[in-house]
């Protein structure tokens, strides 16, 4: 199944490292991971450009088989993220964390 990888970013270098290993444990399990903050930040800067980011990755969420919510905390962006997600009939799965939160 496509999932998307739903976890804190803000710019965080400890976040994309946990980002990364979310969607290496995605793989383990058989998914296909999207994470929008390990592609976009590569193309587009987050100050100026964090909400078409945004709507970028709720276009493809509308394309995925769940939401998986991963870490301990939950970020503004991440709320829209599940919120979206909720309104749209796509299942919201919290995953947990892992050893990269600390």
């Amino acid at each position: 199944m496509v999932v998307f990888v739903c976890s804190p970013y803000g710019g965080k270098k400890k976040n994309l490292e946990a980002a990364r290993e979310y969607c290496l444990r995605e793989i383990d399990n058989g998914n296909t991971p999207f994470a929008p903050h390990l592609l976009y930040p590569q193309m587009l800067d987050e100050k100026t450009d964090r909400w078409l980011g945004i709507q970028l990755g709720l276009e493809v969420l509308e394309r995925c088989g769940a939401l998986h919510v991963w870490g301990d905390e939950i970020t503004e962006g991440m709320q829209m993220e599940i919120d979206y997600a909720i309104d749209n009939g796509i299942p919201v799965v919290q995953m947990g964390r892992c050893d990269a939160d600390s």
